[in-house]
């Protein structure tokens, strides 16, 4: 199956990040260091040994110092080659903020990394994804297998019922997510999978977001999962299995593991 080559990211930081108040002082906790290196400008790391040489940041008002930092790092060595910025007044959800990339992927494959997603494996994430984008055709989610061991370690997300095929998972169902000051919950097994801040949307995306939000209730979030749940029943999604750890940044106690950890690599 021949497609068009994912070379477009949008690296979503709208957030107000609030469970990481503690760690940040107020500052954008996208701008907080792994291993020397603002958690930020790991993600666009991996975006350019993935071959995306253009991102697209989605930043928030007052987040000058962000905005700052990652344009500067446009074409630096192991860097993205152009970087844009364009601000969501509104924390209104991730496919909000997805939608906003409308314009920057003109009609092509668009991949989405969270900036307080991390991994750590033979090859990077988004790598992967698009792999798999490539061999199905269909939008790719990201997809990690937990343990009952490190559950505290990893955000509200839902349990993915399905089953692996090589690197690819195929998904049974996408169930709502959880409460947001909640982790995650195997519900008494010892391992669960669950989708994860990496994506490889197919061009339809941005309609299929326009569909979902002309059925919200007024004043409620565009979120990603009732998009994805829609892409599931259209038979337009699948997920990656990504190989490697995965690691939730957006936890205090992800991020300082997350720290240590990269340290180390560079060491």
């Amino acid at each position: 199956m021949s497609l068009t080559a994912v070379t477009k990211a949008l690296i979503p930081c709208g957030g107000k990040g609030t469970r990481m108040a503690t760690l940040t002082g107020g500052a954008a906790k996208e701008l907080l260091p792994i291993g020397g290196v603002p958690m930020v400008l790991r993600v666009m790391e991996e975006c350019a040994a993935s071959g995306i040489n253009e991102v697209l940041i989605v930043s928030a008002p007052g987040k000058g110092d962000l905005d700052a930092a990652v344009r500067s790092a446009a074409g630096s060595p192991g860097m993205p080659t152009t970087v844009e910025v364009v601000i969501q007044e509104e924390p209104r959800g991730l496919a909000d903020a997805i939608r906003l990339g409308r314009s920057f992927s003109r009609g092509t494959p668009l991949a989405v990394a969270l900036a307080d997603n991390l991994f750590i494996g033979d090859a990077p994430g988004l790598s992967q994804l698009c792999d798999v984008y490539h061999r199905t055709g269909k939008s790719v989610v990201a997809i990690v297998k937990l343990t009952a061991a490190n559950k505290d370690r990893y955000g509200p997300t839902p349990i993915y019922p399905g089953h692996p095929e090589d690197n690819e998972f195929i998904i049974e169902r996408i169930p709502n997510r959880g409460p947001r000051d909640k982790t995650f919950d195997l519900r008494g097994a010892a391992t669960a999978f669950t989708g994860v801040g990496r994506y490889v949307f197919q061009p339809g995306v941005f309609a299929t977001i326009d569909e979902v939000e002309a059925k919200l209730p007024s004043g409620e979030e565009l979120d990603d999962i009732p998009v994805l749940q829609l892409l599931l029943q259209r038979h337009r999604l699948t997920g990656c299995l990504v190989r490697g750890d995965f690691l939730d940044v957006g936890l205090p106690s992800g991020y300082l593991e997350a720290d240590v950890r990269f340290g180390a690599k560079q060491n």
